[in-house]
Protein backbone atom coordinates (compact mmCIF):
# COMPACT_ATOMS: atom_id res chain seq x y z
CA UNK A 1 0.00 0.00 0.00
CA UNK A 2 1.33 3.20 -0.97
CA UNK A 3 -1.78 5.68 -0.01
CA UNK A 4 -1.01 8.57 2.26
CA UNK A 5 -1.64 12.07 2.88
CA UNK A 6 -1.15 14.93 5.81
CA UNK A 7 -4.00 16.63 7.09
CA UNK A 8 -1.97 19.97 7.95
CA UNK A 9 -3.69 23.39 9.79
CA UNK A 10 -3.10 27.28 8.21
CA UNK A 11 -2.18 27.32 12.16
CA UNK A 12 -3.01 26.04 15.66
CA UNK A 13 -6.65 26.23 16.46
CA UNK A 14 -7.39 26.09 12.59
CA UNK A 15 -9.45 22.57 13.50
CA UNK A 16 -6.96 20.37 11.58
CA UNK A 17 -7.48 17.42 14.59
CA UNK A 18 -11.03 17.37 14.77
CA UNK A 19 -10.70 16.89 10.35
CA UNK A 20 -8.05 14.84 10.98
CA UNK A 21 -10.08 12.63 13.80
CA UNK A 22 -13.40 12.72 11.42
CA UNK A 23 -11.64 11.64 8.24
CA UNK A 24 -9.48 8.93 9.86
CA UNK A 25 -13.08 7.62 11.58
CA UNK A 26 -15.16 8.13 8.29
CA UNK A 27 -12.54 6.62 5.77
CA UNK A 28 -12.28 3.28 8.90
CA UNK A 29 -15.77 2.17 8.79
CA UNK A 30 -14.46 0.81 5.14
CA UNK A 31 -10.92 0.64 5.02
CA UNK A 32 -7.48 -0.28 7.17
CA UNK A 33 -6.42 3.70 8.07
CA UNK A 34 -3.30 3.85 9.52
CA UNK A 35 -2.74 6.72 11.74
CA UNK A 36 0.29 9.03 12.14
CA UNK A 37 0.77 12.40 14.06
CA UNK A 38 4.26 14.76 13.26
CA UNK A 39 5.54 15.51 16.70
CA UNK A 40 6.35 14.57 19.75
CA UNK A 41 2.66 14.70 21.11
CA UNK A 42 0.87 11.86 22.99
CA UNK A 43 -2.39 12.99 23.38
CA UNK A 44 -3.77 13.08 19.74
CA UNK A 45 -2.41 9.48 18.68
CA UNK A 46 -4.86 8.13 21.22
CA UNK A 47 -7.73 9.82 19.72
CA UNK A 48 -6.13 8.64 16.20
CA UNK A 49 -6.67 4.84 17.93
CA UNK A 50 -9.80 5.52 18.92
CA UNK A 51 -11.40 6.58 16.01
CA UNK A 52 -9.43 4.13 13.46
CA UNK A 53 -8.89 1.41 15.82
CA UNK A 54 -4.98 1.46 14.60
CA UNK A 55 -1.81 2.06 16.58
CA UNK A 56 -0.67 5.87 16.01
CA UNK A 57 2.31 6.58 15.10
CA UNK A 58 5.22 9.75 16.12
CA UNK A 59 7.23 11.30 13.29
CA UNK A 60 9.27 13.43 14.89
CA UNK A 61 12.22 14.17 12.63
CA UNK A 62 14.02 15.47 15.21
CA UNK A 63 14.29 12.65 17.57
CA UNK A 64 14.32 9.90 14.37
CA UNK A 65 16.27 11.76 12.46
CA UNK A 66 15.52 11.52 8.65
CA UNK A 67 16.37 7.82 7.89
CA UNK A 68 14.44 6.50 11.23
CA UNK A 69 11.03 8.87 10.23
CA UNK A 70 10.87 6.97 6.52
CA UNK A 71 11.87 3.34 7.63
CA UNK A 72 8.80 4.00 10.44
CA UNK A 73 6.39 5.81 7.91
CA UNK A 74 7.18 2.70 5.17
CA UNK A 75 6.94 -0.51 7.64
CA UNK A 76 3.82 0.69 9.25
CA UNK A 77 2.02 2.38 6.44
CA UNK A 78 2.48 -1.16 4.70
CA UNK A 79 0.02 -2.42 7.36
CA UNK A 80 -3.12 -0.91 6.00
CA UNK A 81 -5.13 0.44 2.78
CA UNK A 82 -4.60 4.35 3.70
CA UNK A 83 -2.07 5.88 5.91
CA UNK A 84 -3.58 9.68 7.27
CA UNK A 85 -0.82 11.99 9.12
CA UNK A 86 -1.89 15.04 11.35
CA UNK A 87 0.26 17.53 10.91
CA UNK A 88 1.79 19.79 13.65
CA UNK A 89 0.95 23.81 14.72
CA UNK A 90 0.81 25.67 11.12
CA UNK A 91 1.73 23.90 7.85
CA UNK A 92 5.20 25.51 7.36
CA UNK A 93 6.10 25.64 11.72
CA UNK A 94 9.14 24.01 12.63
CA UNK A 95 11.81 23.65 15.50
CA UNK A 96 13.44 26.94 13.69
CA UNK A 97 13.59 29.97 10.95
CA UNK A 98 14.05 26.97 8.44
CA UNK A 99 11.03 25.31 8.95
CA UNK A 100 12.89 22.30 10.17
CA UNK A 101 10.94 19.32 11.32
CA UNK A 102 7.48 21.34 10.16
CA UNK A 103 4.40 19.34 8.81
CA UNK A 104 5.63 20.60 4.74
CA UNK A 105 8.71 19.10 5.80
CA UNK A 106 8.00 15.98 6.94
CA UNK A 107 5.58 15.57 4.00
CA UNK A 108 8.12 15.99 1.46
CA UNK A 109 10.74 13.96 3.13
CA UNK A 110 7.45 11.24 3.25
CA UNK A 111 6.29 11.64 -0.51
CA UNK A 112 2.72 12.46 0.71
CA UNK A 113 0.05 15.71 -0.67
CA UNK A 114 -1.27 17.68 1.77
CA UNK A 115 -4.69 18.69 2.66
CA UNK A 116 -4.62 22.20 4.10
CA UNK A 117 -7.36 23.09 6.78
CA UNK A 118 -8.03 26.23 7.17
CA UNK A 119 -10.96 28.41 9.57
CA UNK A 120 -12.73 30.27 7.37
CA UNK A 121 -14.98 31.95 9.85
CA UNK A 122 -15.83 35.76 8.90
CA UNK A 123 -14.19 35.14 5.80
CA UNK A 124 -14.70 34.76 1.62
CA UNK A 125 -12.92 36.00 -0.71
CA UNK A 126 -9.78 36.21 1.61
CA UNK A 127 -10.04 32.47 1.78
CA UNK A 128 -8.26 33.21 -1.40
CA UNK A 129 -5.35 34.85 -0.26
CA UNK A 130 -4.52 33.21 2.49
CA UNK A 131 -4.77 29.85 0.42
CA UNK A 132 -2.55 30.78 -2.49
CA UNK A 133 0.02 32.36 0.15
CA UNK A 134 0.23 28.67 1.48
CA UNK A 135 0.24 27.25 -1.98
CA UNK A 136 3.15 29.58 -3.48
CA UNK A 137 5.18 29.76 -0.17
CA UNK A 138 7.13 26.15 -1.38
CA UNK A 139 6.67 25.22 -4.95
CA UNK A 140 8.56 21.55 -4.13
CA UNK A 141 5.53 20.82 -1.04
CA UNK A 142 2.10 18.80 -3.15
CA UNK A 143 -0.61 21.08 -1.31
CA UNK A 144 -3.21 19.00 -3.27
CA UNK A 145 -6.18 20.45 -1.50
CA UNK A 146 -7.98 22.27 1.03
CA UNK A 147 -10.65 22.19 3.74
CA UNK A 148 -12.25 24.57 5.26
CA UNK A 149 -13.68 24.82 8.91
CA UNK A 150 -16.30 26.87 10.92
CA UNK A 151 -18.53 27.53 8.25
CA UNK A 152 -21.48 29.14 7.87
CA UNK A 153 -23.47 27.01 6.00
CA UNK A 154 -23.72 25.89 2.38
CA UNK A 155 -24.47 29.09 0.98
CA UNK A 156 -21.04 30.23 2.86
CA UNK A 157 -19.12 27.07 1.62
CA UNK A 158 -20.40 27.75 -2.35
CA UNK A 159 -18.75 31.22 -2.12
CA UNK A 160 -15.60 29.78 -0.45
CA UNK A 161 -14.93 27.40 -2.98
CA UNK A 162 -16.06 29.47 -5.97
CA UNK A 163 -13.63 31.51 -5.15
CA UNK A 164 -10.52 29.76 -3.89
CA UNK A 165 -10.81 27.16 -6.92
CA UNK A 166 -10.92 30.16 -9.43
CA UNK A 167 -8.48 32.24 -7.49
CA UNK A 168 -6.02 29.06 -6.92
CA UNK A 169 -6.27 26.41 -9.30
CA UNK A 170 -6.73 23.99 -6.08
CA UNK A 171 -9.49 21.92 -5.40
CA UNK A 172 -11.69 22.52 -2.15
CA UNK A 173 -12.86 19.55 -0.79
CA UNK A 174 -15.41 19.86 1.67
CA UNK A 175 -15.82 21.54 5.09
CA UNK A 176 -17.51 21.43 8.55
CA UNK A 177 -19.55 23.78 9.64
CA UNK A 178 -20.02 25.80 13.07
CA UNK A 179 -20.45 23.59 16.01
CA UNK A 180 -18.94 24.20 19.45
CA UNK A 181 -20.09 20.46 20.56
CA UNK A 182 -17.88 19.30 17.93
CA UNK A 183 -14.52 21.07 20.40
CA UNK A 184 -11.97 18.81 22.48
CA UNK A 185 -11.45 20.85 25.55
CA UNK A 186 -7.46 21.36 26.39
CA UNK A 187 -5.80 21.60 29.79
CA UNK A 188 -2.38 22.77 30.12
CA UNK A 189 -0.50 19.70 28.56
CA UNK A 190 -2.94 20.16 25.60
CA UNK A 191 -5.81 18.33 24.64
CA UNK A 192 -7.84 16.61 27.63
CA UNK A 193 -6.89 12.78 26.85
CA UNK A 194 -9.90 10.43 25.86
CA UNK A 195 -10.43 8.41 28.98
CA UNK A 196 -11.44 11.37 30.80
CA UNK A 197 -13.74 12.45 28.15
CA UNK A 198 -17.64 13.12 28.65
CA UNK A 199 -19.72 11.96 26.15
CA UNK A 200 -16.85 11.38 23.61
CA UNK A 201 -18.71 8.52 21.60
CA UNK A 202 -21.67 10.55 20.86
CA UNK A 203 -19.78 13.56 19.92
CA UNK A 204 -17.31 11.56 17.13
CA UNK A 205 -20.61 10.07 16.05
CA UNK A 206 -21.70 13.36 14.93
CA UNK A 207 -17.99 14.29 13.68
CA UNK A 208 -18.24 11.49 11.23
CA UNK A 209 -21.41 12.05 10.45
CA UNK A 210 -20.80 15.63 9.60
CA UNK A 211 -17.33 14.53 7.87
CA UNK A 212 -19.28 12.07 5.53
CA UNK A 213 -22.13 14.74 4.73
CA UNK A 214 -19.89 17.45 3.87
CA UNK A 215 -16.24 16.39 2.84
CA UNK A 216 -15.28 14.67 -0.33
CA UNK A 217 -13.99 11.40 0.96
CA UNK A 218 -13.41 10.12 -2.18
CA UNK A 219 -11.77 12.66 -3.60
CA UNK A 220 -9.48 12.44 -0.45
CA UNK A 221 -8.64 8.92 -1.29
CA UNK A 222 -7.78 9.43 -5.08
CA UNK A 223 -5.62 12.64 -4.32
CA UNK A 224 -3.48 9.85 -1.28
CA UNK A 225 -2.97 7.50 -4.15
CA UNK A 226 -0.46 10.09 -5.68
CA UNK A 227 1.51 9.75 -2.96
CA UNK A 228 5.41 8.65 -4.00
CA UNK A 229 6.29 6.80 -0.17
CA UNK A 230 9.63 6.00 -0.80
CA UNK A 231 11.13 2.81 -0.44
CA UNK A 232 13.59 1.32 2.09
CA UNK A 233 17.02 0.37 1.57
CA UNK A 234 18.04 -3.52 2.06
CA UNK A 235 19.74 -2.29 5.21
CA UNK A 236 16.15 -0.62 6.69
CA UNK A 237 14.54 -3.12 6.05
CA UNK A 238 15.85 -6.18 8.32
CA UNK A 239 13.63 -6.74 11.11
CA UNK A 240 15.16 -5.62 14.68
CA UNK A 241 17.17 -7.54 16.25
CA UNK A 242 15.87 -10.15 19.13
CA UNK A 243 17.33 -12.43 22.05
CA UNK A 244 16.50 -16.17 22.62
CA UNK A 245 14.96 -15.53 25.92
CA UNK A 246 12.21 -13.17 25.99
CA UNK A 247 11.80 -10.98 29.13
CA UNK A 248 8.53 -9.77 30.67
CA UNK A 249 8.18 -6.08 31.06
CA UNK A 250 5.52 -4.60 33.02
CA UNK A 251 4.26 -1.36 31.62
CA UNK A 252 2.18 1.17 33.76
CA UNK A 253 -0.98 1.81 31.60
CA UNK A 254 -3.71 3.62 33.10
CA UNK A 255 -5.36 7.01 33.06
CA UNK A 256 -2.28 8.51 35.35
CA UNK A 257 -0.04 6.61 32.90
CA UNK A 258 -0.72 7.19 29.29
CA UNK A 259 2.43 8.59 27.62
CA UNK A 260 3.78 5.95 25.09
CA UNK A 261 5.18 5.98 21.51
CA UNK A 262 3.49 2.95 20.04
CA UNK A 263 6.73 2.49 17.92
CA UNK A 264 8.73 2.30 21.04
CA UNK A 265 6.03 -0.52 22.80
CA UNK A 266 6.25 -2.48 19.22
CA UNK A 267 9.89 -2.34 19.31
CA UNK A 268 10.01 -3.82 22.38
CA UNK A 269 8.23 -7.22 21.12
CA UNK A 270 9.99 -7.31 17.67
CA UNK A 271 13.03 -7.53 20.09
CA UNK A 272 11.60 -10.53 21.56
CA UNK A 273 9.96 -8.71 25.49
CA UNK A 274 6.82 -9.74 26.42
CA UNK A 275 4.77 -6.51 27.67
CA UNK A 276 2.41 -6.85 30.54
CA UNK A 277 0.25 -3.82 31.56
CA UNK A 278 -0.26 -3.10 34.91
CA UNK A 279 -1.92 -0.11 36.56
CA UNK A 280 -0.49 1.50 39.43
CA UNK A 281 -3.78 2.87 40.07
CA UNK A 282 -6.37 0.21 40.78
CA UNK A 283 -3.75 -3.04 40.45
CA UNK A 284 -2.56 -4.47 44.02
CA UNK A 285 1.16 -5.22 43.34
CA UNK A 286 2.99 -5.52 39.98
CA UNK A 287 2.61 -8.19 37.51
CA UNK A 288 4.49 -12.20 38.56
CA UNK A 289 7.22 -12.83 36.77
CA UNK A 290 8.58 -9.91 35.28
CA UNK A 291 12.19 -8.94 34.64
CA UNK A 292 12.19 -5.06 33.69
CA UNK A 293 9.70 -2.14 34.48
CA UNK A 294 8.64 0.71 32.66
CA UNK A 295 6.85 4.10 33.91
CA UNK A 296 6.05 6.31 31.19
CA UNK A 297 4.41 10.16 31.37
CA UNK A 298 0.95 11.35 32.14
CA UNK A 299 -1.35 13.13 35.19
CA UNK A 300 0.03 11.56 39.00
CA UNK A 301 -0.82 15.09 39.78
CA UNK A 302 -4.44 14.66 38.72
CA UNK A 303 -4.50 11.13 40.46
CA UNK A 304 -2.48 11.90 43.43
CA UNK A 305 -5.44 10.81 45.84
CA UNK A 306 -6.34 7.50 44.35
CA UNK A 307 -2.04 6.66 43.63
CA UNK A 308 -1.10 7.58 47.40
CA UNK A 309 -3.67 5.04 48.58
CA UNK A 310 -2.53 2.53 46.76
CA UNK A 311 -0.12 1.35 49.50
CA UNK A 312 0.53 -2.49 48.59
CA UNK A 313 0.95 -1.35 44.89
CA UNK A 314 4.31 1.75 46.29
CA UNK A 315 5.55 -1.50 48.65
CA UNK A 316 5.48 -3.60 45.33
CA UNK A 317 7.23 -1.43 43.30
CA UNK A 318 9.78 -0.15 45.86
CA UNK A 319 11.00 -3.38 47.01
CA UNK A 320 11.19 -4.38 43.40
CA UNK A 321 13.60 -1.68 42.26
CA UNK A 322 15.31 -1.83 45.32
CA UNK A 323 15.91 -5.24 44.43
CA UNK A 324 17.77 -4.42 41.25
CA UNK A 325 14.79 -4.73 38.86
CA UNK A 326 15.56 -3.11 35.71
CA UNK A 327 13.53 0.30 35.76
CA UNK A 328 13.09 3.00 33.29
CA UNK A 329 11.01 6.04 34.50
CA UNK A 330 10.31 9.25 31.86
CA UNK A 331 7.95 12.28 33.08
CA UNK A 332 5.16 11.21 35.27
CA UNK A 333 7.29 7.77 35.96
CA UNK A 334 10.16 10.08 38.08
CA UNK A 335 7.15 11.89 39.59
CA UNK A 336 5.94 8.91 40.62
CA UNK A 337 8.94 7.14 41.92
CA UNK A 338 9.94 10.53 44.31
CA UNK A 339 8.91 10.93 47.76
CA UNK A 340 5.81 12.93 47.40
CA UNK A 341 3.91 14.56 44.54
CA UNK A 342 2.34 18.08 45.35
CA UNK A 343 -0.71 19.25 43.00
CA UNK A 344 -1.02 22.50 41.96
CA UNK A 345 -3.44 23.18 44.94
CA UNK A 346 -0.08 22.55 47.54
CA UNK A 347 -1.74 19.23 48.53
CA UNK A 348 0.83 16.41 49.38
CA UNK A 349 0.43 12.74 48.17
CA UNK A 350 3.04 10.53 49.45
CA UNK A 351 4.51 8.15 46.48
CA UNK A 352 6.84 5.48 46.02
CA UNK A 353 9.82 6.74 47.71
CA UNK A 354 12.99 5.49 45.58
CA UNK A 355 14.27 9.05 45.93
CA UNK A 356 14.18 11.50 48.33
CA UNK A 357 12.69 14.81 46.86
CA UNK A 358 9.16 15.83 46.25
CA UNK A 359 7.96 17.24 42.91
CA UNK A 360 5.69 19.88 43.32
CA UNK A 361 3.41 21.00 40.37
CA UNK A 362 3.72 24.85 39.13
CA UNK A 363 1.64 27.81 37.18
CA UNK A 364 4.30 27.44 33.75
CA UNK A 365 5.53 25.04 31.98
CA UNK A 366 9.31 24.18 33.68
CA UNK A 367 10.95 22.92 30.68
CA UNK A 368 9.69 22.46 27.08
CA UNK A 369 10.79 21.42 24.04
CA UNK A 370 13.28 19.48 22.31
CA UNK A 371 16.85 18.57 24.48
CA UNK A 372 19.83 16.97 24.52
CA UNK A 373 21.17 14.62 27.20
CA UNK A 374 24.88 13.48 27.60
CA UNK A 375 24.92 10.39 29.75
CA UNK A 376 27.89 11.34 32.19
CA UNK A 377 26.89 8.02 34.29
CA UNK A 378 26.25 4.36 33.00
CA UNK A 379 22.53 3.54 33.53
CA UNK A 380 20.08 0.93 32.81
CA UNK A 381 20.13 2.24 29.04
CA UNK A 382 23.21 3.86 28.08
CA UNK A 383 26.80 4.32 29.01
CA UNK A 384 28.90 7.10 29.89
CA UNK A 385 29.41 9.47 27.00
CA UNK A 386 26.44 8.41 24.94
CA UNK A 387 24.20 11.27 23.52
CA UNK A 388 20.69 11.10 23.14
CA UNK A 389 18.21 13.72 22.20
CA UNK A 390 14.86 13.77 23.65
CA UNK A 391 11.72 15.91 24.32
CA UNK A 392 10.50 17.45 27.88
CA UNK A 393 7.13 19.01 28.85
CA UNK A 394 6.37 19.31 32.27
CA UNK A 395 4.95 21.92 35.03
CA UNK A 396 6.73 20.30 38.14
CA UNK A 397 9.91 20.66 39.52
CA UNK A 398 11.74 18.63 41.81
CA UNK A 399 12.33 19.79 45.24
CA UNK A 400 15.31 17.66 46.97
CA UNK A 401 19.10 17.18 46.77
CA UNK A 402 19.52 14.53 44.47
CA UNK A 403 22.92 13.62 43.73
CA UNK A 404 22.46 10.57 41.46
CA UNK A 405 22.06 12.52 38.28
CA UNK A 406 23.68 10.78 34.97
CA UNK A 407 22.46 13.21 32.55
CA UNK A 408 23.58 16.85 31.58
CA UNK A 409 20.64 18.09 29.71
CA UNK A 410 21.69 21.09 27.66
CA UNK A 411 19.19 23.11 25.05
CA UNK A 412 21.63 25.09 22.84
CA UNK A 413 19.80 27.55 21.15
CA UNK A 414 18.82 29.25 24.85
CA UNK A 415 22.26 28.76 25.93
CA UNK A 416 21.28 26.10 29.01
CA UNK A 417 22.17 22.83 30.68
CA UNK A 418 20.43 20.85 34.01
CA UNK A 419 21.38 17.83 35.49
CA UNK A 420 18.16 15.26 35.32
CA UNK A 421 18.28 11.69 34.64
CA UNK A 422 18.16 9.97 38.02
CA UNK A 423 19.91 6.76 38.97
CA UNK A 424 19.22 4.48 41.72
CA UNK A 425 20.71 0.92 41.46
CA UNK A 426 18.95 -0.65 37.85
CA UNK A 427 16.42 1.99 38.07
CA UNK A 428 16.68 5.37 35.95
CA UNK A 429 14.56 7.92 35.51
CA UNK A 430 14.55 11.49 34.12
CA UNK A 431 11.91 13.94 33.02
CA UNK A 432 13.26 13.77 29.44
CA UNK A 433 11.33 11.40 27.11
CA UNK A 434 12.72 9.88 24.39
CA UNK A 435 11.70 7.16 21.72
CA UNK A 436 13.60 3.65 21.62
CA UNK A 437 12.45 3.83 17.86
CA UNK A 438 15.34 6.38 17.35
CA UNK A 439 17.63 4.26 19.39
CA UNK A 440 16.88 0.53 19.22
CA UNK A 441 21.03 0.31 20.84
CA UNK A 442 19.36 1.89 24.07
CA UNK A 443 16.15 -0.38 24.28
CA UNK A 444 18.83 -3.81 23.39
CA UNK A 445 20.91 -2.42 26.85
CA UNK A 446 17.69 -2.14 28.91
CA UNK A 447 16.61 -5.54 27.52
CA UNK A 448 20.22 -7.24 28.13
CA UNK A 449 19.58 -6.13 31.70
CA UNK A 450 16.12 -7.21 31.74
CA UNK A 451 17.58 -11.12 30.94
CA UNK A 452 20.62 -10.76 32.92
CA UNK A 453 17.68 -10.19 35.65
CA UNK A 454 16.58 -13.73 34.37
CA UNK A 455 19.41 -15.86 34.70
CA UNK A 456 19.57 -14.80 38.59
CA UNK A 457 16.27 -16.41 39.06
Amino acid sequence: MNRGIMIAGTNSGSGKTTISLGIMGALSKRLKVVPFKVGPDYIDPAYHKLVSGSPSYNLDLHMLGEERLVKLFYEKTARGDISIVEGVMGLFDGKDSSGFASSAHVAKILGIPVILVADAGGMSRSASAMVKGYKDFDPELNLAGVIFNRVGGDSHFELLKECVEKDTGLCVLGYLPKDEKLVIPERPMGLMPPEEMKNLEAGLERLNYLVEKHIDLARIFTIAESAHIPALSNEYSKSADTGDKKPKIAVAMDDAFCFYYNASLELFEEKGAKLVPFSPLKDAELPEGISGLYIGGGFPENFGRQLSQNNSMKDSVFCAINAGLPTYAEGGGLMYLAKTVYDRCGKAYPMVGIFDCATVMTDRLQNFGYVTAEVVKDNVIASSGTIITGQEFHYSKINGNLNSASYIIRKPEQNRKWQCGYIYKNCLASYMHIDFYAYPKLLDNFLSKCRQMDDKE
